[in-house]
């Protein structure tokens, strides 16, 4: 009982309990400038002395301080690093875990107690792993890492791959299967003739 009342007069007393450390503080931000000027303005307001000011001001910032964000995850860190080894323990324990169960003899009719393996505390305490490890995946889809010598060469240099020439050349050959057929006129030479040829024709017939 005793110690009960000792823990609420520890929590009465309290640093933000009072609203006054909290309004001090407050006020010597307003005011800004040294801390000094600051304690002083703050006394002069509310007819303190500058030490009590001082100390309000000190404490509440100290406070605040200890429980910023970058503390706190600090101080988050530090006790999972150092519950770690008994967590380990426990957790191995709980893995080896074992009861005692009366089993009876069919020969004698005579009940034995004997240690066997508790399967139900070991299966928790699997579950228990399995998500511990799952929180150790990475969130995000695996990448599949090509180590094929010559997409490195390429990926490096910048030059295409093999996948990415023979895509571009399909692709080039489908555009020009779209293409209208194109024909092919005859040569005006060839299909006008040549006068040499005409004459050789012409003597030809008349001989």
């Amino acid at each position: 009982m005793p110690k009960k009342q000792g823990v609420r007069e520890v929590y009465r007393k309290s640093l933000m309990d009072n609203p006054l450390h909290l309004m001090r503080w407050l006020k010597a931000q307003a005011v800004g400038g040294s801390p000094e000027e600051a304690a002083k303005a703050v006394a002069k307001s509310e007819g303190i002395s500058v030490a009590t000011a001082k100390q309000s001001i000190v404490e509440v910032d100290a406070y605040r301080k200890r429980n910023d964000r970058v503390e706190f995850d600090l101080s988050l860190r530090d006790l999972v690093i150092s519950s770690i080894p008994q967590a380990k323990e426990t957790l191995h324990n709980l893995l080896a875990a074992t009861e005692l169960v009366e089993v009876k003899n069919e020969k004698t009719g005579k009940t034995n107690v004997v240690r066997m393996e508790d399967k139900i505390t070991r299966l928790e305490a699997m579950r228990v792993l399995n998500s511990i490890v799952a929180t150790q995946q990475p969130k995000g889809p695996l990448v599949e890492n090509n180590f094929n010598p010559v997409n490195q060469i390429a990926n490096m240099s910048g030059a295409e791959t093999y996948e990415e020439r023979l895509s571009r050349l399909r692709k080039k050959a489908e555009e020009h299967n779209l293409l209208p057929p194109e024909v092919i006129g005859v040569p005006k030479e060839i299909d006008a003739g040549d006068d040499d040829d005409d004459e050789d024709d012409g003597e030809e017939e008349n001989g």
